[in-house]
């Protein structure tokens, strides 16, 4: 077994003492109840059975991811085999999957990607990425370009090479877009409160924890607002972000730490 299945095999059971999970607009499964599921499927489907499916990868879809992102070809074959792994790791049972029961054998049909909560628990064990539900979502709705409720396999790569080697510019965009809750082109004041409000912790002794976010929100706005329209536009938060790097993830944590990043690249080379 390789490091990267090694540790996210360990990742994944270490689960089962109790993730916490983060407050927002969704409630999704507790962890450890779907951990439960998820044994079901690893008892069925073992490394060792895994092992004998050789993953064919064609030599066209590695040429055009090549093309389409800054991750080198021995990068994408090394990604190729890690979704594999990592998919059958998280996906005990996902949108994507269906095991079908017969009186004589369970047949098991493989997922083709990520669904909303396998992707959550990637980002958390692979990237410490922790944070609130509504900008897991939004990171889950960037990865889904297909817009179908899966992340496959091309649309994985795509999104980690943003992630993991994107430039200022490409960062700067994603970040963006994935604060813009409406995809109306505009980071309106709405949607910052209610950014701020997901991630920022609450004290009991607050009789108004909400006035606390909008006096924040009015700092951030006369700080980002360069036309004073009382929301941030692309350009508004571009100019603010090349001014001061910081901000780049103001409204929330959406991408992991540069080391992180470099860990996550330097593993995919070991992957067998």
């Amino acid at each position: 077994m390789d490091a990267v299945t090694q540790k996210a095999m360990t990742k994944k059971s270490n689960l089962k003492s109790g993730t916490k999970i983060i407050r927002g607009s969704k409630q999704w499964p507790p962890a450890k109840t779907v951990n439960s599921k998820r044994k079901q499927l690893s008892e069925l489907c073992s490394t060792k059975s895994m092992s004998k499916v050789k993953h064919i990868i064609p030599p066209n879809f590695v040429d055009n991811l090549f093309k389409q992102t800054r991750f080198t070809k021995k990068e994408i074959v090394g990604l190729c085999k890690l979704f594999k792994k990592l998919v059958a790791i998280y996906g005990a049972e996902s949108t994507s999957s269906v095991a079908a029961m017969s009186s004589v054998a369970l047949i098991t049909i493989p997922t083709q990607g990520f669904d909303r909560l396998m992707f959550r628990e990637f980002l958390q064990n692979e990237f410490e990425i922790t944070t609130e539900e509504i900008l897991t979502d939004r990171i889950f709705c960037f990865f889904d370009q297909r817009n179908d409720g899966v992340i496959h396999e091309d649309e994985w790569i795509t999104g980690l090479s943003v992630l993991l080697k994107g430039t200022q510019d490409e960062r700067i965009k994603y970040t963006f877009t994935i604060y813009d809750l409406n995809n109306d082109g505009f980071i309106t004041k709405e949607e910052i409160f209610s950014l701020l409000r997901n991630c920022l912790v609450k004290h009991p002794q607050d009789e108004d924890p909400d006035e606390g976010v909008r006096e924040l929100v009015d700092i951030v706005l006369r700080k980002m607002d360069c036309d004073n329209d009382t929301k941030l536009s692309f350009e508004d938060f571009s100019k603010s972000v090349f001014k001061q790097p910081l901000l780049l993830e103001a409204f929330g944590q959406c991408l992991p730490s540069r080391e992180i990043s470099e860990n996550f690249l330097n593993s995919i080379h070991s992957v067998q």
